[in-house]
């Protein structure tokens, strides 16, 4: 009797313990669903304006500033909620013309105050990260449909949250023409040899998570493309060069917009692809190391 009623309580704990993780698990996801509903986080959006044939309603066809000249600009693109601008102060326009896309009037003020040539991009604010990411895919890699950015021969995209290094920007011009190149990018600091670090390091982000599978799905394709996982260049797509004068030019920047649609606002991941064995596509040295799989890395350590 003893053996049975220890067994009796043992099975007992055993259905509180899966209770107790049922209750958990029914907690955190909710929790998640309230989290996501109010972020507007979702990957169940409408694409139409998106879609490459939609986007001259969206892009002026004149120049916002005709007086602005030069051989080489910069320019840097955000779209979305004002709550959610990450223009870093102290990239004050300097040296050449700066150009700043955005469908988000209150973000073209500041960053005009900044000195920044304010380009419009008329495409609804929305709350859904994800949306103003692809967005903002628009001007980072079509910028030859923007009459004010086509209009130079070097284009130096910088994401607006970095700070722009403008005293290098003359060195990798140089290595974009010595080499022929249509566009020069910098390499990973942190991933190398196979483009599922990339993904893997993309999923510690809540708006990569929700396109997990559009991601794998485009993994997938390349792959059955005749591409590789394998690759002796990552890249980070948040600094480039252009050569706009490169007659392969915008046949890389369409083809790139072509697979972000397909997969997914991880351009990096699209572009890592579209790079295998192009010529035309340059790399320029890694900066320094920041983070690994998600976490900062320990600049004394070099560890996470």
């Amino acid at each position: 009797m003893t053996g049975a009623r220890t067994m009796d309580l043992n099975l007992l704990k055993l259905r509180l313990i899966a209770e107790r993780r049922k209750f958990t698990r029914s907690r955190r996801k909710a929790a998640q669903e309230r989290a996501d509903k109010a972020s507007g986080l979702s990957d169940d959006f409408d694409r139409t304006p998106l879609l490459r044939e939609n986007l001259h309603r969206a892009i002026a066809d004149q120049r916002s500033h005709p007086d602005a000249g030069g051989e080489t600009a910069v320019f840097s693109t955000f779209c979305g909620e004002t709550r959610n601008f990450t223009f870093d102060k102290n990239n004050r326009a300097r040296q050449c013309p700066h150009y700043f896309v955005s469908n988000n009037r209150t973000a073209l003020d500041i960053v005009q105050s900044l000195g920044w040539l304010p380009i419009f991009l008329d495409l609804d604010i929305s709350k859904n990260p994800i949306l103003s990411a692809h967005q903002a895919k628009v001007a980072k890699a079509l910028p030859h449909l923007f009459p004010d950015l086509a209009r130079h021969r070097f284009l130096v995209y910088s994401d607006d949250k970095q700070r722009i290094k403008h005293d290098e920007l003359p060195g990798f011009i140089e290595t974009l023409t010595e080499k022929g190149g249509a566009m020069a990018v910098k390499l990973s600091p942190h991933i190398q040899d196979n483009i599922l670090w990339e993904f893997t390091d993309s999923l510690f982000q809540d708006r990569y998570r929700k396109q997990a599978h559009r991601m794998l799905r485009f993994v997938l394709a390349q792959m059955e493309a005749g591409k590789t996982l394998e690759a002796d260049r990552l890249f980070m797509t948040g600094f480039s060069i252009r050569d706009m004068a490169h007659p392969r030019g915008v046949d890389l920047s369409e083809q790139w917009y072509e697979d972000i649609l397909a997969c997914g606002i991880d351009c990096q991941l699209a572009f890592d692809f579209l790079a295998q064995g192009n010529p035309d596509i340059i790399d320029l040295p890694a900066p320094p190391r920041k983070k690994y799989l998600g976490k900062k890395i320990d600049p004394e350590t070099g560890t996470p």
